[in-house]
Parts: structure tokens; sequence; C-alpha cells
């Protein structure tokens, strides 16, 4: 268990990624009122600016705003993925009003700290901060808990990531075979439990999924 000072340390710097002015200002205060953040909190409001911050601010925690337009969700899942490259030991705060369940299930599978929903209470918000400090599973608000409880049980191991990461990229299970230097019936497998577990059912959700994820555009 962490002691005091070293959380209070970990939440010195905050990098706040939310594109509507208003909410991040207010998710600010509410942070800087703790007494646990002694430091600074960095409002960005574009996901093109936040590359930079996490440079210029090395050691932030980050917490990210996850919407529900394409465009926007594909370029939010893009930073995930670079920042869990390039800071995989720093935590990253999901804030979300996007409530769709194969959508919580996949961040989930890119190793986020926290997935919380922006409908919640700020002192939920604040507890949960905390708590991801000393965690190393994915924390849930209790809204975005409730949500994935009421449906198919299970995040992705990371062979079925993997394997739903190739499928984006267009190619077929007996290309995915061949480059993950698995047997075709194995990745078949992990296809199909990914998809079972993404409340995906067939492959044409699949399709409309991965369209929703990298923002390509949607071809039936």
């Amino acid at each position: 268990m962490k002691n005091n000072i070293t959380v209070s340390n970990e939440l010195r710097k905050i990098m706040v990624v939310v594109p509507c002015f208003l909410t991040a200002t207010g998710m600010a205060h509410q942070l800087k009122a703790r007494s646990e953040i002694k430091d600074v909190v960095n409002i960005i409001n574009n996901i093109d600016e936040a590359y930079d911050g996490v440079f210029k601010t090395p050691h932030s925690m980050i917490v990210l705003n996850i919407s529900q337009s394409s465009k926007q969700l594909a370029e939010e899942i893009r930073f995930i993925k670079w920042y869990r490259k390039e800071k995989p030991n720093k935590a990253v705060v999901i804030y979300s009003h996007n409530h769709k369940v194969s959508i919580l299930k996949y961040l989930s599978s890119l190793g986020v700290r926290v997935i919380i929903s922006q409908y919640e209470l700020p002192s939920i918000f604040i507890t949960l901060l905390i708590k991801s400090l000393s965690s190393r599973k994915t924390l849930y608000s209790p809204m975005i808990e409730k949500i994935l409880q009421e449906q198919i049980s299970g995040e992705l191991t990371v062979c079925e990531a993997k394997v739903i990461e190739q499928l984006f990229l267009g190619h077929n299970v007996t290309q995915i075979a061949q480059h993950l230097g698995r047997d075709i019936r194995t990745v078949s497998s992990h296809k199909r439990h990914a998809m079972q577990k993404l409340g995906l059912h067939c492959d044409k959700d699949l399709h409309v999924f991965g369209c929703e994820i990298t923002g390509k555009s949607l071809f039936l």
C-alpha cells in the first residue's frame, strides 16, 4: 500500500485532455481543491496538443475525455496507444460520456487505469483517481461497472486484443495466424471469444466497430 507521501507525489501533475473548456475547467477546479494535488493541473482542449503536453510535463497523470464522435474517438484511441507505449508505467484515466459496451471493454484492453462516466459525482472521480495509484487493474465508476456487469462478462486477454487489432487492420484469420506465429484454430478461437466479450455478433458488427475505433470510412 502506498503511503500518503507517495500518493501526493504521484498526484503532483495531472494533464486534463477534454475538448469542452467549461468541463475541463470545472474538473481542474475540483482537482486543485484536493490537498493531495500540490502542483500542476494542465488543461488541454485539443488531442493534437496532448502529444506535446506529454513531453512538457513528462510525469503527468493523464485524464482523457472519450467522445461519441467516431473521428474524435479514433484520435483518442490512437493517443492512448501512443501514450501507453511511450509511458507504460504512467496512468491514463478515462472520463467518458460514451457508454457503448464494446468501446468500454476495448478501452479496458488498452490498459487504462480508470474508466469513469462523466455523469458520476465529482467525489467519485477524485476517489477513483486516488485508488488508482495502488491498483494494478482497471477501476470502474459505479455507473460504468453497472453497464458492464449487465453485459457479457470478461475483459479481453492480451492474445485476444492482438487478434482484434490485426482484424482492424484488414487482415484475415489466416494472415493473422502467420503474423503471430499461431495455429489458425487458436486465432479463430481468440477472434470468437473477443467478439463475444465485446458484444459483437457477426463479422459485420466487427467491421462497423473497427471503423469506429480506427476512424476509417464505413464500407459494407
